[in-house]
């Protein structure tokens, strides 16, 4: 299986280097996209020294479309792992998740423990919001925020995916649920050393919204998801 990694970053510059360090030290060479969504502390230069393959964006336009730009210039790959730039995911976990693809999972999901390691607002937003979106997807998916994945390439070539920002994540993974991808979890750490850049005034009620619309689309389905399963009744023979 051909893979590749997917780091989308902003304001990473202190963290970055460590991070694409431990990929190199697992071993084998990974094909290793960072994707700048606007920063402005030498990230993109962080990412080059270290042999990372870069993206840059003109201004910070939110994680969900550094992704899809990182998934449009991976699509060659069979799968696509993606991590954060701030050192939250350690690459030593990585193998699981290719185990985890090569096994037959289409979407493999990171799933952090909710210990005291984890901020408590963040422990309560995130049992709850994964709560939600296991009921609405049909399929486990027990911690819907943790952006340590693996993507295989049918999934992102079959799923809509709504431009946004940190919402992005939970939708692909409740739409490919209901295409019948069938998604696989694997435990990783919980890492909480540096700051997030998800806020809770700006990004908390972009995935409320987002899991609001999800919910609904039980019923209407929009025009992409109907698009989307029949194509995938065609491509499994029903």
């Amino acid at each position: 299986m051909r893979f590749a990694v997917l780091i989308p970053a902003y304001q990473a510059a202190a963290h970055l280097g460590e991070v694409l360090l431990g990929l190199q030290a697992l071993g084998t060479a990974i094909h290793t996209l960072v994707v700048d969504d606007g920063s402005r502390d030498g990230t993109a230069q962080v990412a080059r020294q270290f042999g990372a393959r870069v993206l840059s964006f003109a201004g910070n336009r939110g994680k969900g479309h550094a992704l899809i730009a990182g998934f449009h210039a991976l699509a060659e790959y069979d799968g696509v792992v993606t991590l954060d730039a701030d050192g939250q995911h350690p690459p030593e976990c990585l193998p699981r998740f290719v185990s985890a693809a090569e096994a037959g999972a289409d979407l493999v999901l990171g799933v952090r423990e909710r210990t005291i390691a984890m901020p408590a607002l963040r422990r309560v937003a995130n049992g709850w919001s994964s709560w939600w979106a296991t009921r609405i997807a049909g399929q486990r998916i027990s911690d819907s925020q943790c952006g340590y994945r693996l993507y295989g390439r049918a999934v992102l070539q079959r799923t809509p995916v709504t431009p946004g920002r940190y919402e992005v994540e939970t939708e692909i993974a409740v739409r490919a649920s209901r295409l019948g991808f069938r998604l696989v979890e694997v435990p990783v750490p919980t890492v909480y050393g540096a700051d997030s850049h998800l806020g809770l005034v700006r990004d908390v009620p972009r995935i409320l919204g987002t899991m609001g619309r999800l919910t609904l689309e039980a019923l209407a389905p929009p025009a992409a998801m109907r698009e989307a399963a029949r194509a995938q009744s065609t491509v499994r023979g029903t």
